[in-house]
This record gives structure tokens, C-alpha cells and sequence, in this order.
């Protein structure tokens, strides 16, 4: 799973607010755990300090 835009982001939260704060073991814990590490990425992709950092790599 990737998240590449805002309204990807918001419709994760929202499918987490359905899985509830710890699903059990099984389908839900695993999309549970894959929205949370495609919600990591794209935290990390579009954080300003690190965007910041990499236009300065390019210059």
C-alpha cells in the first residue's frame, strides 16, 4: 500500500478509525499494520524539514 496524496492520507485515517486501536490477530491486524507503515512514509516523504534537506542536496 502507498499513500501519495492528502486524501489518501485522511481516507487511512479514517479506515484506521475503523479497525479500531488493536485489531486482533489476523486480516484487520495486517491491513492495521500496513496503513500504519504507508502513513510513515508519506509522514516522512512530506515533512518539511526533510523536504527542505533534499532541495538543499540538489543545489
Amino acid at each position: 500500500m502507498t499513500i501519495q496524496t492528502s486524501d489518501e492520507y485522511q481516507a487511512a485515517i479514517e479506515r484506521l478509525k475503523e479497525l479500531g486501536e488493536n485489531p486482533a490477530d489476523g486480516p484487520d491486524q495486517d491491513e492495521f499494520f500496513e496503513i500504519n507503515a504507508a502513513m510513515v512514509v508519506y509522514e516522512t516523504r512530506n515533512h518539511p524539514a526533510l523536504t527542505r534537506e533534499m532541495a538543499s542536496d540538489r543545489d
